[in-house]
């Protein structure tokens, strides 16, 4: 069995273009979770009994497979300290289902989550989308960033986030990573005014989108719950990964919980799951003027193909650590 570290996933990760391969990657695993063909669990979520409702003390766990990809993972993780450090992806080959990889999951991560919203840009942006604005400046908000770039002609990226370091940070690299004109903003209602693309990639639980920013056009692609207030679901065409995980989340995800609690939304308002958009089953964008949102969940098929992927290209490069484990301990 092959653990992988952080340096191992960053060394495995570099060159060639991961961004564009993941996002390739999982538009293949969406089709192939239209076709019924993938296998996955909602997440499950066991809270500490000394702090129950309290994101930061849990044990998350989220399977998945995905047999034509020959793989299947679990990704076990916590909210220690509030950061995510304490993740793992266990990976299992799917004719056997032997453990063959435990990759540490903190950079790699970042790619997973994006990876969706690059293919969302992809089949819901309008073909010519040129500008993303952004709120948040995280891992999650850079990962976004290429994956969109990968896939739309985007020549200008405006991003807020509350602070003036962290946005410089974002526009150093990011500059520097795509080559683009990367810009700050004074507020989020400035980094998203004019914008083909509109993301929220903060740590979540605060209102920091809101309705009336929405244009015609606009693709809002929202990385975690209560980010935006429920007047945005209300004013836009709802496309989901996962529907029965974002609307039946545990803690349940805001705002959709809202609105489906006064009933101004039901499950039949999701214009359409999002991997049949992929497959040719259901339409996207109807026209120009379409305002979309689309939201991603954590999902173990995603995962599974991810673990995949980043395991293939460490073993290319000789990377990871071999550990003792089952019969190679004596079979006892």
């Amino acid at each position: 069995m092959l653990f992988l570290t952080e340096q191992d996933v960053i060394g495995a990760l570099s060159g060639g273009q991961p961004a564009l391969e993941s996002v390739e990657l999982i538009e293949e695993l969406m089709r192939q979770q239209s076709a019924g063909t993938t296998f996955q669990l909602k997440r499950y979520t066991m809270t500490h009994p000394d702090h129950p409702g309290h994101l930061w003390h849990n044990i998350r766990i989220l399977p998945g497979m995905v047999p034509g990809m020959g793989t299947a993972a679990v990704r076990v993780y916590s909210g220690y300290r509030g950061t995510n450090r304490s993740e793992v992806i266990c990976l299992f080959d799917w004719e056997t289902m032997e453990m063959v990889s435990i990759i540490s999951d903190y950079h790699l991560h970042a790619i997973r989550t994006a990876s969706p919203y690059g293919v969302a840009a992809k089949h819901l942006a309008r073909e010519d989308a040129s500008s993303i604005g952004i709120i948040g400046t995280g891992r999650y908000a850079r990962a976004m960033t290429a994956a969109t770039c990968a896939v739309r002609p985007i020549r200008k990226v405006k991003v807020y986030s509350r602070d003036p370091r962290n946005v410089r940070s974002f526009c150093d690299v990011m500059q520097q990573e795509l080559g683009i004109e990367v810009e700050p903003a004074a507020s989020g209602r400035e980094a998203v005014r004019g914008t083909d693309v509109m993301i929220t990639a903060t740590s979540g639980n605060v209102v920091v989108f809101e309705s009336g920013w929405l244009e015609p056009g606009a693709l809002l692609m929202s990385l975690a719950p209560g980010e935006f207030d429920p007047e945005t679901i209300l004013r836009s065409r709802v496309f989901l990964s996962n529907p029965e995980q974002v609307l039946g989340d545990d803690p349940p995800r805001k705002p959709f919980s809202t609105v489906l609690a006064d009933g101004r939304f039901s499950p039949g308002d999701v214009c359409a799951e999002f991997c049949d958009v992929v497959a040719g089953k259901k339409p996207g964008r109807n026209g120009p003027d379409d305002i979309i949102l689309y939201e991603s969940p954590g999902m173990g098929i995603l995962d599974a193909a991810i673990g995949r992927w980043v395991l293939g290209r460490a073993k290319q490069k000789g990377l990871g650590t071999e550990l003792p484990f089952g019969e190679a301990l004596g079979g006892h």
